[in-house]
């Protein structure tokens, strides 16, 4: 019998099939856990839950009560299909990230019940547990750049996979109303975790941290769709006036992507930065744990942790209103605790350059031929970086 001839002598396997460096099964778990959503659903729940990936929509992540949502609320999904999204929700992050995400929506019907005498009859409809809206951007597929969002009242996940190898999950925003009510206190580790570190600090470490007396009603950045050079808070939340704030607080709590303000985590003594990288790890480990090498690595290369500066403003003690960040050029960090008297959170993880995969979608443009023999691949430009949704809060 004549022997097949082989293209290949060595036993490595061809370059262009070699992992690459760092390279994980994160984007395939993921992709995989959403297909199976995805097949599940009906051929009117398929059509309403995708658009294109380069949808102007995908940035839009208001976390706030609203009408016209687009995508498939999880309340018109069967029991299967409901198990099948929060497979999807728990594969692409960390389980103390899934079990907060779980808290938040439960914490609807808490809320609801505590909203009846002021809205009545109505407070059901927009304080709904199962009221948060899912939506594909991209069919998911191996090999191909998609995402998905999950988002509703405090709650808005935002998971981008480039070319089925690169996974971006920012802006991750969690929040709770109330922010302390019997059994919960769904951001309590991240609030202690803040307060330990401001503590710690000596008096003049705590005059450089403190950049205002007065927090923002909300986080600084607001839902912009990327996060210009300079920013300004809200001067109160939306449909709120519980926690004005006036031009002069505005400047003083200002975001200057170039000028971070606060103390250097670089400059912490041994014990205080043992505090902040706890603190810090609460936010970037709300990643799939596969992924935070990845995330860290950004930080590393964007000048390392020692660059990351540590801010707050208002009060010193948690039952007076209070905020803190954390800032880099690819990571920030906003924890709001304003309104209701100190008990009505917000909290968001964001990274100036790379929200909705924006930095992964233009290295993967650069590092692959888009041209000839790939031409016929659906690739998706990223997010408009001049546009500027609006200033929800």
């Amino acid at each position: 019998m004549t022997a097949l001839p082989h293209s290949h002598t060595s036993t490595e396997l061809p370059q262009a099939h070699r992992p690459r460096p760092g390279g994980s099964f994160d984007a395939t778990a993921i992709t995989f856990a959403a297909m199976g959503l995805f097949d599940a659903l009906t051929g009117d729940q398929r059509a309403r839950v995708l658009l294109p990936h380069e949808d102007p929509g995908r940035t839009h992540w208001n976390f706030l009560p609203e009408s016209g949502r687009a995508g498939l609320p999880l309340g018109e999904l069967d029991r299967h299909q409901e198990a099948l999204a929060h497979r999807l929700i728990a594969e692409s992050m960390s389980i103390p990230a899934y079990a907060r995400l779980v808290q938040v929506m439960t914490n609807e019907h808490v809320l609801r019940e505590l909203n009846r005498p002021v809205f009545g009859h109505i407070a059901p409809t927009f304080r709904d547990a199962r009221g948060y809206f899912f939506t594909f951007f991209g069919q998911p597929q191996p090999d191909t750049t998609w995402g998905w969002r999950l988002v509703g009242h405090h709650l808005s996940v935002n998971v981008t996979v480039v070319d089925g190898d690169l996974v971006n999950v920012t802006p991750f925003l969690l929040g709770a109303e109330p922010a302390r009510f019997g059994p919960f206190r769904i951001l309590g580790e991240e609030e202690d975790a803040a307060f330990t570190l401001l503590d710690s600090l000596t008096g003049s470490q705590q005059q450089r941290t403190v950049i205002h007396s007065k927090p923002p009603a909300d986080f600084v950045t607001r839902t912009v769709t990327s996060i210009g050079e300079v920013e300004y808070p809200a001067y109160h939340g939306v449909g709120r006036r519980d926690a004005m704030i006036t031009d002069e607080d505005r400047k003083a709590l200002a975001y200057f992507r170039a000028h971070p303000r606060g103390c250097r985590a670089g400059d912490l003594s041994p014990t205080q930065r043992g505090h902040f990288d706890a603190l810090l790890a609460l936010f970037v480990e709300r990643a799939r744990p596969g992924l935070v090498g990845y995330e860290m690595d950004r930080i590393a290369a964007a000048g390392g942790v020692e660059e990351l500066h540590f801010a707050w403003a208002g009060g010193t003690s948690i039952e007076q209103p209070h905020y803190f960040r954390i800032q880099g050029p690819v990571t920030l960090v906003e924890f709001d605790n304003a309104e209701d008297n100190a008990n009505h959170v917000h909290s968001v993880w964001r990274d100036p350059s790379n929200d909705f995969g924006a930095d992964l979608l233009i290295q993967h443009h650069l590092e692959h031929d888009h041209t000839g023999s790939h031409e016929d691949r659906e690739e998706a430009p990223g997010p408009h970086s001049g546009e500027r949704e609006g200033e929800a809060t």
